[in-house]
């Protein structure tokens, strides 16, 4: 457990900065504030909310690249720690967002009618998203180890490409295939895991 506070306190002093959080209000007054009031109640559709669950996609793995700055920590334990905190970062935003936007919705149509959101399709969602950051976490920090950060993100990149496209074909299928989608990832990221687990060897 000292692994991991050591590792969250590291994280959080890069993230104490006016230069991160100057980006971080950004984010949120783009897509928790000014994003819910332009779509209104169609931000409250299903494939919206669902598309804002799995935001954490788009910050875990850059994150996880980003916390080996030094090249690869000294231990397995480390490493792991790095993963898990940067897809800790990775949900908070994704949720912070989510929510803000949810709430902003029903604080700009109050007194009028508001559907209240598809909850368990969300969770669902949400589930995806939660395992997808992991795959690519684990992901980043393999490729950081056995190779560079620059590759890496590199293949964040082109996997954030592949996900777009998927999202722009098949996105209105995200809540039927979550669970399953879900299980797929997590089992890509302890392959991903073990691999890594092997490099310390």
């Amino acid at each position: 457990m000292q692994v991991l506070f050591n590792e969250i306190r590291v994280f959080a002093s890069r993230l104490s900065g006016w230069r991160s959080v100057l980006p971080h209000l950004a984010l949120l007054a783009a897509f928790g504030f000014m994003t819910p009031s332009l779509k209104g109640i169609d931000f409250l559709d299903t494939q919206v909310l669902g598309a804002y669950a799995c935001l954490g996609i788009l910050f875990a793995g850059p994150a996880t690249a980003q916390a080996f700055p030094a090249g690869a920590p000294s231990t397995f334990g480390q490493a792991k720690a790095r993963i898990f905190v940067a897809v800790l970062y990775g949900e908070i935003v994704s949720m912070v967002l989510l929510f803000a936007g949810v709430a902003t919705v029903f604080a700009r149509n109050r007194g009028s009618y508001v559907p209240e959101p598809d909850w368990e399709t969300l969770s669902r969602c949400a589930l995806f998203g939660l395992a997808a950051s992991g795959m690519l976490a684990s992901l980043a920090a393999l490729v950081t180890v056995r190779f560079s950060r620059p590759a890496a993100i590199w293949c964040l990149r082109l996997t954030f490409f592949g996900l777009l496209l998927l999202y722009f074909y098949r996105g209105q299928r995200l809540a039927d295939v979550g669970i399953t989608a879900a299980i797929a990832c997590l089992v890509v990221a302890g392959l991903f895991i073990e691999i890594l687990r092997r490099s310390y060897r």
